[in-house]
């Protein structure tokens, strides 16, 4: 692989890692609706079974009603963690690369005259395909990083989930005997 292709392929990851981010991002809305419904239905619970004293409950209900909740509290640091703390790399604007060629001609003006040209076009690709490495792996560590903790708050979430529809079920079955 050539330099040029290089350069090409750095190009095509940094813009694809952009694609990705945004991706991502629209994933990280779905929690949202996850937690709402764990939420309403851990209160519930606890209306109904401490403050309405509804249903008697035993040692298991406990056990897996904490375990809901210690579940969904993994799930919202998971969340947080995979939300909150990222920066990406973004190029910088087409006037700021322009000058930058611009100094690096300059320099090498001061230098050679006749080969100033050529001299600040190879600098100026190495520079970009550089950029495009070094933002695109970044990038990819950032989205790679919050695509983990997403997964595994969306396993959390599903794990409370679970455990609260478990515990649900003293409740459940009080009202089906009734």
């Amino acid at each position: 692989m050539n330099e040029e292709d290089r350069r090409k392929f750095y190009e095509r990851l940094y813009f694809h890692e952009l694609d990705v981010r945004d991706k991502v991002e629209n994933r990280l809305k779905l929690p949202f609706s996850i937690f709402a419904i764990v939420f309403t239905l851990a209160v519930f619970l606890f209306n109904e079974v401490l403050v309405k004293k509804s249903v008697t409950v035993d040692a298991f209900f406990w056990t897996i009603y904490v375990g809901a909740l210690l579940a969904l509290l993994f799930a919202v640091g998971f969340f947080i963690v995979s939300w909150y703390g990222y920066t990406y790399k973004m190029l910088p604007t087409a006037s700021e690369i322009e000058a930058y060629y611009g100094r690096i001609l300059a320099n090498y003006q001061d230098v050679s005259p006749h080969k100033a040209r050529s001299w600040a076009e190879g600098a100026f690709d190495d520079y970009l395909m550089e950029t495009f490495k070094t933002y695109a792996t970044h990038n990819t560590r950032n989205n790679d990083r919050k695509a983990f903790y997403l997964h595994r708050c969306v396993t959390a979430l599903i794990i409370s989930f679970m455990l609260i529809c478990v515990a649900f079920y003293p409740y459940y079955n009080s009202l089906t005997a009734i």
